[in-house]
């Protein structure tokens, strides 16, 4: 009976570690042979970088007047977290949703509707040597067939140009996403079980993080 105790706690450390290894080793952005990027599955379980909305209404130059609602793999941002930079092959997934109520019981204000439009943002500078950073940008919305394609080719520097030169550093929209610009360069833990709050001072005002120089794409 010992015999057979010990050897069930040892092959349950064994597997846990080989877990744990597999997991460290998870690939979250697959591509096929012309290196379109695979559309990416389950990503509602990933970490959830928060949601962002610029509708018509408020402003009628708006690009993307409806919800955005944007995804990151797991271990790439743990390694955010840890080091402050994106991994080789970060993955975040980017989910559209039209505008929905206008109207609720805590007051009026912009609600999220119904889901339509899926996009991609990976970081691969072996596979993208020319990308700014490495970072390539992909769509799966066939508007003709009212479907989501099973892959997409890269969009290069069509969504490019405008990552470079407006993202805060590198080409991540993260000044807009505080669970991203909290957890940068974090370290062991998470910010979130801080016990402190950033608003949580009298007359917060908000004061928008400050954007590097870029370089012009054209």
């Amino acid at each position: 009976m010992l015999t057979v105790t010990l050897y069930s706690c040892q092959d349950t450390k064994t597997k846990s570690g080989q877990s744990e290894q597999v997991k460290n080793e998870t690939v979250y952005a697959e591509f096929d042979a012309d290196n379109n990027l695979i559309r990416p599955i389950n990503y509602r379980s990933w970490v959830f970088a928060g949601t962002a909305t610029t509708p018509k209404s408020h402003d009628p130059k708006a690009v993307f007047p409806d919800f955005q609602n944007v995804y990151i793999d797991p271990v790439g941002y743990a390694y955010w977290k840890k080091h402050g930079t994106w991994k080789e092959g970060t993955i975040l997934v980017k989910e559209l949703l039209r505008s929905g109520d206008t109207i609720s019981s805590v007051g009026n204000g912009f609600f999220q509707g119904a889901h339509f439009e899926l996009a991609a943002a990976v970081k691969d500078s072996k596979r993208f040597p020319d990308m700014h950073e490495g970072w390539n940008y992909f769509g799966y919305a066939d508007f003709k067939k009212n479907k989501l394609n099973e892959n997409s080719p890269p969009l290069g520097n069509q969504c490019a140009s405008c990552h470079v030169q407006h993202a805060i550093d590198g080409d991540v929209f993260y000044q807009y996403y505080p669970v991203i610009l909290a957890a940068k360069g974090y370290g062991d833990g998470n910010p979130e079980n801080e016990n402190t709050r950033e608003g949580l001072v009298p007359y917060y005002k908000y004061k928008s993080p400050v954007v590097s120089p870029k370089p012009v794409i054209k």
